[in-house]
């Protein structure tokens, strides 16, 4: 999906992890990430946030809840974190990142709840009443008012199989009317998702549905209860492109990841100002019937996987682009297959993709790798796909 892009924009990155392979320095089923170009598209996200008001939470799942990254982002002023489930949060507050939304995805276990208010989020994001009584009765024990989120969804909303949850309108007001009688939670929100998402015929990012719903609800709460409504959270697709949308429509906050590492949608058919700023190395295991295989672990289905670069080294790749064969529902993330046609191919060769990832859903390595874009590459660290240092 990405791989012209990073050819055309961050050749130096595809090099140094041909290298780094070839030099047995990284594995197979690595994810390298250019840390001084994610640096710099945060920056970038950071001036056009401000620019337009917004206040963002920076999202790392996408990059295996890598704390090093984190620590960099939070360091240029986005300076907290979305988790998308506890066990996030957890692993980035273990590292000092603060944590400011979680729940919103995955909603917080009971017996977790305390844990996670303890790290005293800046929002907790709820689906239901009894989710909020819940973190009401926690906060009661640690002596806190928890702020809250309630996600919204509406009928005719846009929801991934697997995210279903919230409260409809219908429900809305009588349900926040519970919750306002509830002595350790305080409604400060709301948020939905995916209130925008890129367009490819249109070549821009468009609202969706659930961005309607997710301003009414904000009126209605203000309207019909009185309630200081100062956080509307507006994420999916957040990047320098889109940030304006959320000012746009209304809304407060957003949650930008795959910006980061220039892996939206959008950057795949337009050159935005994120440089792409990862790719995924494997390995030639074998060669059967016409096809190459890659040693996987790291592949996603929704990751648009096209074609690999196959080689020994830069100038040997770049000639050697093989399509990739479409993963099934019934595959197993042993390989992935290669055409190979009338390519040179040999086993041992290093495989680059570039592709949209979540690493946390992988079983792959990370490496971080710095000075690429001065010239001076060096591997600063190598991390496990749930953020845990290997060396």
């Amino acid at each position: 999906m990405f791989l012209d892009i990073t050819i055309r924009r961050n050749l130096a990155l595809i090099d140094i992890s041909i290298n780094l392979h070839q030099e047995g320095k990284i594995n197979p089923n690595t994810y390298v990430l250019d840390v001084d170009n994610i640096v710099e598209n945060a920056k970038n996200i950071k001036e056009i946030a401000d620019n337009n008001g917004i206040k963002l939470y920076m999202m790392t799942k996408q990059i295996g809840r890598n704390s090093e990254i984190a620590r960099r982002i939070a360091e240029i002023g986005i300076d907290k974190a979305v988790a998308v489930d506890p066990w996030e949060a957890i692993t980035l507050a273990k590292n000092n990142i603060k944590i400011g939304n979680v729940g919103h995805l995955v909603q917080i276990p009971s017996n977790m709840i305390g844990q996670i208010i303890s790290l005293n989020p800046e929002v907790v994001t709820v689906f239901t009443i009894e989710k909020a009584k819940e973190i009401s009765r926690e906060a009661v024990k640690q002596g806190k008012v928890q702020d809250i989120l309630l996600k919204v969804i509406d009928d005719d909303n846009l929801i991934y199989e697997g995210q279903t949850g919230g409260f409809k309108p219908k429900e809305l007001i009588e349900s926040a009317k519970e919750i306002m009688n509830l002595e350790g939670v305080r409604i400060v929100g709301v948020t939905a998702f995916p209130c925008f998402l890129y367009n490819s015929e249109e070549k821009r990012t468009v609202k969706t549905p659930n961005s309607k719903t997710l301003i009414d609800s904000a009126k209605r709460l203000r309207e019909e209860l009185n309630l200081n409504i100062k956080h509307i959270n507006a994420p999916s697709a957040n990047s320098v492109e889109s940030i304006p949308l959320i000012k746009g429509i209304g809304g407060t906050h957003g949650e930008p990841g795959h910006a980061f590492t220039g892996t939206m949608p959008i950057n795949a058919d337009i050159d935005q100002i994120e440089v792409p700023s990862i790719v995924y190395v494997s390995e030639i295991s074998h060669i059967f019937d016409g096809k190459a295989y890659a040693y996987g672990g790291g592949y996603y289905r929704r990751g648009h996987v096209k074609k690999a670069l196959v080689g020994k080294n830069l100038e040997e790749s770049l000639n050697n682009v093989l399509n990739a064969q479409k993963l099934t529902p019934t595959n197993i993330d042993y390989y992935g297959a290669l055409e190979i046609d009338n390519k040179n191919v040999n086993v041992g060769d290093t495989v680059i993709y570039a592709f949209r990832t979540q690493i946390f859903v992988t079983r792959s390595e990370v490496a971080l790798v710095k000075g690429i874009k001065g010239g001076n590459p060096k591997l600063i660290g190598i991390y496990d796909s749930l953020g845990n240092r290997i060396k």
